[in-house]
């Protein structure tokens, strides 16, 4: 790498990578439609903070929707385990 003389310099090639960063996220990124009916623990919260996070791109808000999400998962396949376990039982 060279030295960078000036802090315009410098700027501009953040820019250009911003730019190609950019490029590459449109190109290589997978758009996913969430629905109501992708999952049957889904609800309006999540969708109301996907929304938030798409919105804003902020690695707090993902952060925020992913622990909300796998709270609510592991609550919901614990009772459906619970349920099987119970419905199941031979007597």
């Amino acid at each position: 790498m060279t030295n960078i003389p000036d802090h315009k310099l410098l700027e501009r090639i953040i820019q250009e990578f911003i730019s190609i960063i950019d490029e590459f996220w449109i190109k290589y990124s997978k758009y996913m439609n969430i629905t109501k009916h992708s999952k049957t623990w889904w609800n309006e919260e999540y969708s109301r903070d996907l929304s938030v996070y798409h919105t804003s791109r902020s690695i707090s808000d993902w952060s925020k929707f992913k622990r909300i999400v796998k709270r609510t998962k592991r609550i919901f396949f614990n009772e459906k385990i619970q349920e099987i376990t119970t419905k199941n039982k031979r007597l």
